[in-house]
């Protein structure tokens, strides 16, 4: 049901009314109230929107897979840093869609998370001198070679040794898939939420 708008006083009437419940003036010549079909507008997900967002997720996937390949990552802490980073910039780019982003937000953060994924795996390729980002993963997966693990040298006895060499095998893809875990926890809970407007 489209919201109008009085022309005599412009204050916001009902479509069944006759007469203007404020000044009432004949609503005859009523038109429809700009802000709604801005409210409208707010709520629907602009693609170009989306696809801002999801670059923004392409970069910092691209960005933390380039260093993780080179640097290592740090369990957990890649996946907080991402989970915070990539809906703090979406937020900024979008003030005027934040009504659509709360009405499709799980959605939203798993077209991000796996827009990251996805980046992450091509800052891996991109970090070789011969693109193969799916083939490092398999030698890692298969203990050919080890990811390092950033900030293990900090540690001290046992989880130096255990970890001073990197991780490869069953144990490296379990907290990988932890850290991600924890990644797709922030990304979700950052979006923004829903809000109890207060009658005053």
């Amino acid at each position: 049901m489209k919201s109008l708008i009085c022309n005599a006083c412009g204050k916001p009437t009902k479509p069944d009314d006759k007469f203007c419940q404020h000044c009432g003036a004949p609503i005859k010549n009523t038109v429809p109230n700009p802000k709604t079909k801005t409210a409208n507008k707010s709520k629907r997900i602009v693609f170009s929107a989306l696809a801002k967002w999801i670059l923004i997720a392409l970069i910092v996937g691209l960005v933390v897979g380039w260093i993780r390949y080179w640097i290592g990552y740090y369990i957990l802490l890649q996946g907080i840093v991402a989970g915070l980073l990539i809906p703090w910039v979406v937020k900024k780019n979008a003030k005027e869609q934040q009504q659509s982003i709360v009405n499709a937000r799980f959605k939203i953060a798993i077209f991000l998370f796996f827009s990251f994924m996805i980046a992450q795996a091509i800052g891996f390729g991109l970090a070789q001198p011969v693109f193969d980002p799916i083939g490092w993963l398999a030698r890692v997966w298969n203990g050919d070679t080890t990811e390092s693990i950033f900030g293990v040298f900090s540690t001290g006895g046992v989880a130096h040794q255990a970890f001073s060499e990197g991780l490869s095998g069953g144990f490296w893809l379990f907290l990988t898939l932890f850290d991600m875990a924890f990644m797709f926890f922030f990304l979700l809970v950052s979006l923004p939420v829903k809000t109890i407007k207060s009658k005053s």
